[in-house]
């Protein structure tokens, strides 16, 4: 059932279970808000979202509040700017002046979008609390959190890994996983919660070592055959952060710890980069054009079937490869070698993968 709103003088159709603050945006009314997300289910604990509608006492939070059929909802006036200036005023008395992520944290520019000058307060903060490092890939700087819920809800929503939460109330409560180090914890490293945070709390360690990106480029991952989008976000030419692409039809916005923080071999001074044979097993690797290696391997394949007969030789894919990957192989074999001999580990985990190197060369372990 669709519903008209109007929202600061703006006419929108809408579902009738959208919240005001999604139909504020798409006619064009940007709310204000720092816990809200359009990954994460509504929570309104920022309370910079605050409203006001027409006929209704209060001014309830946009993000959890559904709209109704004639509903007249005001988004900015002197009320509102006044209750938001005090929210962002205690955000601040306990947040870093300077934060090591610069611009990424959106708590500053919220105090400057809300017309926030100074800060009154002056008391107890957690200013001091310590840094939690123990993860390979991201950092968890409690001083800069502002007890938002981000990071534990895409946790729980996004990754379903349950292993953050708030532990204490009141001006006690602080993110925790769990009462351990992060890297202690039930944590994947899967990157959710980094991504999902908007202050510096939680950062990727290549931020502060490689600096702001400058520049990105949409990409695909390499390291299996889901396809995941990523936009790689890079400082001249050099990779700083995987960001999971939202609008990517495999991931749609989440991947695993591989796609987001393994992108080491790309740049790695041991990735083999040119193709290399050698005759026998007991001779040195040489570097070759592809067209040399093509035809070495191709000659061994005939030679093989020469001798022992067409269906001799196969092919096996990998589960890292794609779907175009997979068929041009099995065309290869068909066509080429003229057998049915191909499988792919993909179809029943790697037991084909596994048989094989088996039978070939004594055991099932992975040449990767």
């Amino acid at each position: 059932k669709l519903v008209t709103v109007e929202i600061d003088g703006k006419s929108v159709e809408v579902p009738e279970d959208t919240s005001i603050m999604r139909a504020a945006a798409m006619c064009g009314v940007d709310i204000p808000k720092l816990c809200a997300t359009d990954t994460l289910k509504s929570f309104g604990s920022c309370r910079l979202c605050v409203v006001e509608i027409d006929g209704r006492n209060g001014t309830p939070s946009s993000c959890t509040t559904p709209v109704a059929d004639g509903m007249k909802v005001s988004t900015e006036n002197a009320r509102l700017s006044k209750l938001r200036q005090g929210v962002m005023e205690l955000y601040l008395s306990d947040h870093p002046a300077n934060c090591e992520v610069g611009e990424q944290c959106k708590v500053h520019g919220m105090a400057d979008r809300v017309g926030l000058k100074n800060v009154r307060y002056d008391g107890a903060t957690h200013l001091d609390l310590p840094k939690d490092e123990s993860n390979p890939y991201f950092t968890f700087d409690s001083t800069e959190c502002i007890v938002c819920n981000r990071c534990v809800r895409a946790c729980d929503e996004v990754q379903g890994t349950f292993a953050l939460t708030i532990e204490n109330r009141g001006f006690e409560a602080r993110v925790s996983s769990g009462g351990t180090s992060f890297v202690e914890s039930e944590c994947v490293s899967c990157g959710a919660c980094v991504q999902a945070c908007p202050t510096g709390a939680l950062k990727e360690k290549a931020l502060l070592t490689i600096g702001q990106p400058t520049r990105s480029v949409i990409t695909t991952c390499a390291y299996c055959g889901v396809g995941c989008s990523f936009k790689a976000e890079m400082k001249g030419d050099e990779l700083v952060r995987m960001i999971p692409l939202k609008a990517g039809g495999a991931n749609e916005g989440h991947s695993c710890v591989k796609g987001r923080f393994a992108y080491g071999y790309a740049t790695h001074t041991d990735r083999i980069t040119k193709p290399m044979i050698r005759e026998k097993i007991t001779d040195d690797f040489r570097e070759v054009s592809w067209d040399e290696a093509i035809a070495f391997a191709a000659n061994g394949l005939k030679k093989i079937q020469a001798e022992y007969g067409p269906d001799s030789i196969g092919g096996i894919t990998s589960s890292r490869c794609t779907n175009e990957e997979v068929y041009v192989v099995q065309k290869m074999v068909r066509a080429a070698f003229g057998n049915n001999n191909v499988d792919t580990c993909a179809r029943v985990c790697h037991s084909p993968t596994g048989y094989g190197l088996g039978k070939a060369f004594g055991t099932s372990a992975g040449t990767q």
